[in-house]
């Protein structure tokens, strides 16, 4: 059985390799010369790694982390073991999203007896590039290139969940509102008309819309409209350089950012989007994101929830959950890490917290437990 300070231990270590987005090399070679070592079969895709590989005569459940972080600050560089409010806990870039995920199921995996009595076959999914762009996302070319991936029953990913089993995701469409006014001197306003006060109504009806609770499947998601950027035609991009203050703009952009629950897909969505705008202004659709449904009805899903014995909730957010959706992998969101850790200053993850989602995600695995 794996211990509390083998956990730590195992935490510590993979911390210490601080790779961010494109820099993740030396992490990737570490995995590949652990599992080389122990003699699993190992396959590489850029900086990813797949590790093990069905036999064909179990189900196949992966384990799904990423091995990328968001560059490191001067209080979370250097991993470490601290007391915070009487509650031990891993302090280091990436403990909470996500390797402390990643190291609970890399315990998972290298626990021969578990494995020898579990009534799945298990493999490892180590991905790069999750945290920058979705295009330069990894785990699409894992996908694509290591086929059998597709058999899998279940893909669990272990992002930050606050020991929490999140169903589903959120979709997520990103567009380019522009609001088309006349560019004039503001001594004289009145010749132009100004794209962004123009768009003041919208914004302020934009402001006041509340999330809305959507159900799905019993699981409570919420669809939310944010503005996220703004910018004119006299400052700001995509534009270029700076023009004088004393310019009426006779453009106004706004990035419209909508995040919806996985009861439409995407084109349902879009006219939503493009419906809320109607005709005062014009709509570029410039990123979009399908959501994933919470597949409860799936019996590996539901043996997952059953054997957890954690909270369920929907996940209010995008994960990579989407990704195997769309290949038609039924997949959920279980770790250890604290969600508001994320991305914070001196990141940390609660050993506890560790230990005890590492005890759920064995019982799971554990034919003792079925």
């Amino acid at each position: 059985m794996t211990s509390e300070a083998d956990l730590v231990e195992r935490l510590l270590e993979h911390c210490a390799h601080v790779c961010v987005t494109g820099e993740e090399g030396p992490i990737a070679e570490a995995v590949i010369d652990r599992y080389t070592d122990l003699g699993e079969p190992v396959t590489r895709v850029g900086n990813s790694v797949v590790v093990g590989a069905p036999t064909g005569e179990r189900p196949l459940v992966l384990l799904v982390g990423h091995l990328d972080v968001v560059p490191p600050t001067a209080a979370d560089r250097d991993p470490r073991v601290e007391t915070r409010e009487r509650e031990q806990v891993v302090v280091g870039r990436g403990t909470s999203d996500m390797k402390a995920g990643n190291v609970i199921a890399m315990a998972a995996f290298e626990d021969g007896d578990l494995r020898e009595r579990s009534p799945y076959d298990l493999a490892l999914v180590l991905y790069a590039a999750e945290e920058g762009p979705a295009e330069d996302n990894e785990l699409a070319d894992v996908l694509a290139e290591v086929t059998w991936l597709r058999e899998a029953e279940l893909a669990v990913v272990l992002e930050p969940t606050d020991g929490e089993v999140q169903l589903g995701c959120l979709g997520g469409l990103h567009a380019r509102v522009v609001f088309t006014g006349q560019q004039a001197h503001s001594a004289r306003p009145w010749h132009g008309e100004n794209a962004l006060t123009a768009a003041g109504a919208w914004l302020a009806d934009l402001h006041e819309r509340a999330p809305e609770r959507v159900e799905v499947d019993g699981i409570v998601y919420h669809d939310v409209w944010s503005a996220t950027q703004a910018w004119t035609d006299n400052l700001g991009p995509p534009f270029g350089e700076r023009v004088a203050r004393n310019v009426i703009p006779g453009t106004f952009v706004v990035n419209l950012n909508l995040r919806f629950a996985p009861s439409r897909g995407l084109e349902a969505a879009e006219r939503e989007l493009r419906d809320l705008v109607g005709d005062r202004a014009e709509v570029e659709i410039i990123d979009r994101s399908p959501p994933a449904s919470p597949r409860l009805e799936v019996a590996t899903v539901r043996a997952f929830v059953d054997a957890i014995g954690a909270p369920v909730a929907g996940k209010q957010a995008w994960t990579d959950v989407a990704r195997f959706a769309e290949i038609g992998v039924p997949a959920c969101n279980y770790g250890p890490g604290l969600t508001a850790q994320a991305h914070q200053r001196g990141e940390f993850v609660p050993v506890a917290a560790v230990v005890d989602a590492h005890a759920r995600l064995t019982a799971f695995l554990d034919a003792a437990a079925h």
